[in-house]
This record gives C-alpha cells, sequence and structure tokens, in this order.
C-alpha cells in the first residue's frame, strides 16, 4: 500500500508535504480571481434601420427576411423580434447545450445567415448589426460627475470620458470598457429653402444625394503573392468641409452648387439626448471596465485605481471623478471568508479531536485540512479554473468531509496499535481494510455531485463550479488520508501502545 511506502520512506513523505504545501501557495498566487463565473455570451440581437419606414414596412421588409434566414440555424433556440417604425430588432437566444468554442461557431453563422440575407432588404436599409450581449457586471465603474454651478458641457465630458476609457482598455488583462451616457454627437444640415428651391430640388432628393456621396462600400480585393488588400473608394465623409463641398447640382457652364452654398453645416450634440445619466442629481458620465476571464481582479483594480486617481488630479474644475464600484473589494471579502471558515474548522477539529483522540491524533488530522485544501487549489490551476464565489462556495460545502477520511485512518490505526500490532503492519493493515470502504465511499459522494458538475447551459456555467469543487475536494480527501496521513501517525508514535487488562 501506499501508506506503507511513505512510512518507510520518510523523505518522501517530507517531500509530499512540501510538494503539496508550496504548489498550493503557487496556485493560491497565480490563480485568476473574480466575483462571478465567466458565463459564455448566449444571447445578442441583430439590429437594422430604415429611415421612414412605420412599423408595418420594417416587420415585412427588414424583420421577416432576416428571421427567416436565422430560423435554418438549428444552434438558435428562440428568436423574438420587435418592429417599430425605423427600426427592426431580431433578438436571438442559443440554444444551452451549446459549449463555448460551439457557441462562437454558432455566432460566425449566424453573421453569415446575417449577411446572406442582404440582398432581400430594401434600399435604404442599414446594415444589419449584429451584437453578442456581454453577461457579466462590471469589474471597476467611475463616474464623471458635473459638481459646477454652470450649464453642463456635455461635449467636455464626453471627451474625458472618452480618455478615460482609452486609459482603462490598455490596462493589461482589461477584456471590455464601455461608456454610459455619453453625449451623442451629429452632423446638422439646415437648408435654406429660398436657395434650394432655386437649385430645383426637393429636401429629399438633396438628402439622397448627400448620402450617396458618403462612398464607404469596399470596392474591391487586390490580392498579391503574400497579402490581400481591401480597396475601398475615396471621398468618405472625414470633415465638416468635405460635407459642405457636396456637390448637388452640376451647371452646363461646368461650375456646381455644392452643399455650403445653400446650406449650414455644423456639428453638434443630439437634442435632446437620447441617453442620460445621473449621479446624486447631477449630470454624469459611467466608465465602466470588464477584467478578462481568469485574471486576478485585486491586481487589475489596483491598477484600474491608479490610473482612476492620476485622472482625477488632472481633470478640469467642476468634474469630480467618483469610484462607484469596485469588484474586488467583494472578492477578497470572499477569499478572506474562505479563509476565516479554514482556520476556524481547523481549530474546531483540532479541539474536538484533542479530547476525544488525544493531542497526536488531533495534529495528525488537522494536518489533512490544509494539505487537502492546498491539492485542491493545484487541481484548479492545473484545470484553469479561477477562484470566484461558486469556486469558494464548493471548498465552504466540502469543509466538512475534508477531514472524515483522515479520522476514520487514524482511528483504525490507533486501534491496531492498542492491538499491539508494530507500526509498519498497523499502517498496512489498516490501510488494506480501509481503502475499499473509503474509496467505495468517497466515488458515492463525488457522483451525488456530478449532475451539478455537468449541469449544461448558463445554470451550469455558473453553479457547476460547486459540484466540480466538492468532487476535487473529496477526492484530494482521499488520496491524503491513503498516503501521507498514516505515514505522519506512524511518524508520530511515540511508545508502546499495547491494551490493557
Amino acid at each position: 500500500m501506499w501508506g506503507d511506502l511513505f512510512y518507510r520512506l520518510p523523505r518522501l513523505t517530507v517531500l509530499a508535504i512540501l510538494v503539496a504545501l508550496a504548489g498550493g501557495l503557487g496556485a493560491m498566487l497565480t490563480l485568476g480571481r473574480q466575483e462571478d463565473p465567466t458565463l459564455v455570451e448566449r444571447f445578442g440581437f441583430v439590429l437594422t434601420t430604415l429611415p421612414g419606414a412605420d412599423a408595418e414596412r420594417v416587420e415585412a421588409l427588414l424583420t421577416e427576411p432576416i428571421e427567416n434566414m436565422l430560423r435554418e440555424l438549428p444552434e438558435i433556440d428562440e428568436i423574438e423580434s420587435v418592429s417599430r417604425a425605423n427600426v427592426s430588432q431580431v433578438q436571438i437566444a442559443l440554444s444551452e447545450d451549446l459549449d463555448e468554442s460551439e457557441v462562437d461557431n454558432a455566432w460566425n453563422l449566424i453573421r453569415q445567415q446575417v449577411e446572406a440575407s442582404r440582398p432581400a432588404l430594401p434600399p435604404g436599409a442599414s446594415v444589419p448589426e449584429t451584437e453578442r450581449l456581454f453577461v457579466g457586471a462590471s469589474t471597476f465603474l467611475v463616474a464623471l460627475v458635473w459638481e459646477d454651478d454652470r450649464p453642463v458641457e456635455a461635449s467636455v465630458m464626453g471627451r474625458l470620458a472618452k480618455s478615460l476609457r482609452d486609459e482603462f482598455q490598455n490596462l493589461p488583462g482589461t477584456e471590455e470598457v464601455r461608456v454610459f451616457g455619453a453625449p451623442s454627437e451629429e452632423i446638422r444640415v439646415i437648408l435654406d429653402n429660398d436657395a434650394l428651391a432655386a437649385t430645383g430640388l426637393s429636401p429629399g432628393q438633396a438628402a439622397g444625394i448627400i448620402a450617396s456621396a458618403d462612398a464607404r462600400v469596399p470596392a474591391g480585393q487586390l490580392r498579391t503573392g503574400e497579402r490581400d488588400f481591401n480597396l475601398e473608394v475615396g471621398g468618405a465623409f472625414d470633415s465638416i468641409a468635405r460635407i459642405r463641398a457636396t456637390p448637388l447640382v452640376q451647371r452646363a457652364d461646368g461650375t456646381a452648387v455644392r452643399l455650403g452654398d445653400i446650406a449650414e453645416v455644423r456639428k453638434g450634440l443630439v437634442e435632446p439626448a437620447r441617453v442620460l445619466n445621473l449621479t446624486d442629481a447631477k449630470r454624469s458620465i459611467l466608465i465602466g471596465g470588464y477584467i478578462a476571464p481568469n485574471q486576478r481582479v485585486d491586481l487589475w483594480a489596483d491598477q484600474a485605481r491608479a490610473v482612476t486617481a492620476a485622472f482625477a488630479e488632472r481633470a478640469p474644475a467642476g468634474i469630480e471623478v467618483r469610484t462607484m464600484f469596485d469588484q474586488s473589494t467583494y472578492t477578497e471579502a470572499r477569499l478572506g471568508g474562505l479563509a476565516q471558515n479554514l482556520g476556524i474548522s481547523a481549530l474546531i477539529v483540532f479541539a474536538v479531536l484533542f479530547f476525544l483522540m488525544g493531542w497526536r491524533s488531533a495534529i495528525v488530522v488537522g494536518l489533512a485540512l490544509p494539505l487537502t485544501v492546498c491539492l485542491v487549489l493545484i487541481l484548479f490551476n492545473v484545470f484553469g479554473i479561477p477562484l470566484h464565489q461558486m469556486s469558494v462556495t464548493g471548498l465552504v460545502i466540502s469543509l466538512g468531509l475534508l477531514i472524515d477520511n483522515a479520522i476514520v485512518v487514524v482511528d483504525e490505526y490507533d486501534q491496531k496499535r492498542h492491538a499491539g500490532i508494530a507500526v509498519p503492519d498497523a499502517i498496512h493493515q489498516s490501510l488494506k481494510h480501509l481503502v475499499a470502504p473509503l474509496g467505495a465511499s468517497t466515488l458515492t459522494t463525488a457522483l451525488a455531485f456530478v449532475p451539478i458538475a455537468l449541469l449544461p447551459g448558463s445554470a451550469g456555467e455558473f453553479v457547476g463550479m460547486i459540484g466540480t469543487s466538492v468532487i476535487f475536494s473529496i477526492c484530494s480527501s482521499f488520496l491524503i488520508a491513503m498516503t501521507v496521513i498514516p505515514a505522519i501517525a506512524g511518524r508520530f508514535d511515540m511508545g508502546d501502545r499495547t491494551s490493557r487488562p
């Protein structure tokens, strides 16, 4: 038995303990830390616009062609659509049976189907936009609040928000950065009705000419022996001067009437604002940073706090930079709670065993708790499982199971020793007697949590780690109880334990 080998080779026992402790400590320092498990993006939508169309036309001309193409995909579980004046939104929910790689492939197929539906869309319709909905809470949320008594300068706040967004995006480990409540800008073309009438154009015709002059469609692709290059037609609107220079009417003498001749073109904010964010009844803009999976949220948050503090120092007067949410505080509290629970559990175990089994047995069994936890952390590191509230919850649930095998093994060993059996024989007989029942008990307990660990879909992605964590814990407990614990018990055995009459 393995326990005999570890007892006969004390250096192997010491090496195993040191490897477990070092591996567990290393895993604790390197494992990703986040509040919640990372969920696969199974939900999204396709957004298409058709200016000037009522809800019925949008339904017939936009929504139905896109829906018909998407229904051909078996990966889609549910499709719902909303058709309003000018706007079509097709909401998509993928099947819960798809794993992460299959979900990514499904979104590629969805984009292909949406692209294939474009020939059926009417002229004037926008290019359909396919968006995957990000599932998860912000890791770090900062608000730019207008505290000045002067009128709100939304454009200034918008530029500052974009600057802070770029700084967050450049942090290592950042998955995504979103801005909420930022003002939208637009180019206004204010026509002079008399001058427009002199050209013989209607406002609709002028709008069509302006739209057609904005060349944004790829012109083709140039293929060489080594690389491929996309070609685009020059002349896209890239400045107000370029818009003003748009020709509306070409005269016979070679001259032209340009947009700037009959209209005022200027850049401004969309009024009224489409999105408005308020913090303490004051205008604000929120910047939310999202950490990439399997990253340490505490280290990333330290960098985010440093960036926020530096940005606040150079922010203009009248704009306050506030940290609204910091996920690292919750994550550290949960991990601190785990350490506290493990410490209290170890003390309780030692106290109970001290009175019931003696101080030697209490020390031996108590060692099983940290060794098992270290082994579980090593398994987390091997399988790329981060520390979050579900994996930590699984460890807390299994605290009572971590020492059961060790208690049984040590108690059986003590009985053999009190019966006058020598230490090596007592270890061998104890393990030979217990390996089958303890193995069966471990297996049945592990199988009881397998349905949770293999739960499919979004629910499994969130709570499945509880089952995985418990399975790792009880299997690690069995391994420690069959190897290191009996060897330590034999080394702590000091004196004759033959039974007395």
